[in-house]
């Protein structure tokens, strides 16, 4: 069980800071399987997923914060502004680096079309982009995908590592109740 980088460019920030993190998710997904055999929180919903990345970032010696209020721009006219929340909020204090996190999840198929992966991507990115800039350093849309109980793993694995290589950063996780996949891409 493992962390599979599958794409994202070296030279930033988020290459040197995200791996220490999501190498972490391993260990969090192990700890829930030892409670139970067939619970892992990245089948079960978003904001269960969303937790494990927060305990994940947490480990890592990371500050995380899940499900918190901040202002989101209006996606209608009138007001500019509303109350909303923020998916996950995570800092590395050693670097002073800070992202804003909106997720979606997505249980996918065998046959997973890059058109359905790459919706999903774009509603989390457009809920990032409705975040204030200086809420961190850099606003993040983020897919979470995990197979559907009937998906065909050896024909789901290579289908999504191809797909998931079109965002920003993209990584496989591996686990007990098989893989999960999370595509990042960055709004700013």
């Amino acid at each position: 069980m493992g962390v599979t980088i599958l794409t994202g460019d070296q030279r930033t920030k988020e290459a040197k800071h995200w791996p220490t993190w999501l190498s972490k998710v391993p260990e969090v997904r192990r700890r829930f399987h030892t409670w139970s055999d067939d619970f892992d929180p990245f089948h079960y919903n978003e904001t269960s997923s969303v937790a494990a990345l927060a305990n994940a970032a947490t480990l890592a010696g990371f500050v995380a914060q899940t499900e918190y209020v901040l202002d989101k721009r209006h996606t209608t006219r009138g007001r500019a502004w509303r109350r909303g929340r923020g998916d996950l909020w995570l800092a590395d204090n050693q670097s002073g680096c800070c992202w804003v996190f909106e997720a979606k999840q997505h249980f996918a198929a065998t046959q997973i079309r890059a058109s359905t992966f790459d919706q999903h991507l774009q509603r989390a990115c457009r809920d990032a982009k409705g975040i204030d800039r200086d809420e961190a350093d850099q606003r993040v849309g983020c897919l979470i995908v995990a197979p559907r109980s009937d998906a065909r793993l050896d024909d789901l694995k290579p289908r999504i590592d191809e797909i998931a290589m079109r965002s920003d950063f993209a990584f496989r996780i591996d686990g007990a109740l098989g893989p999960i996949w999370l595509a990042f891409d960055i709004i700013g």
